[in-house]
């Protein structure tokens, strides 16, 4: 009869499961919170994080809430123009000739390829380090 004890070993895939655990639940929102700060330079970056499921996602705002609010005031302004243009013949609006439409959004990428692979390096680098056996 042969007997092993295999108490070490179960200690030791115990423990890495944990560190498996921390990392998805705590360590991966953290780094995405660094990564938004130190790279892209965001006061407050956005991370919602998911303890009981051990996910994270992190928002990537295009512009400071500075530039949102005097684009929503630029919008306002232009359609007070637009209102202000337009005549009235009993129901029928008339315009006589319309201003250039207010465009609002960017045909730009809201992350430039560098950062991406910047975040990719990040996390390598914080695998490597948190996971060691």
């Amino acid at each position: 009869m042969i007997e092993v004890d295999a108490t070490k070993l179960l200690e030791r895939i115990d423990g890495m499961i944990k560190k498996i655990d921390h990392f998805k639940r705590v360590d991966l929102g953290n780094e995405l919170s660094a990564w938004q700060t130190e790279d892209l330079h965001r006061n407050r970056p956005f991370t919602m994080r998911s303890r009981a499921r051990g996910t994270a996602t992190t928002k990537i705002r295009p512009h400071s809430l500075y530039e949102v609010e005097h684009s929503a005031r630029a919008q306002m302004r232009y359609a007070q123009r637009m209102r202000r243009r337009t005549r009235r013949i009993g129901s029928i609006a008339i315009t006589p000739s319309p201003l250039p439409m207010f465009r609002h959004w960017s045909t730009r990428p809201i992350l430039r390829s560098e950062m991406i692979q910047r975040l990719i390096e990040r996390m390598n680098t914080a695998l490597a380090e948190k996971l060691k056996w």
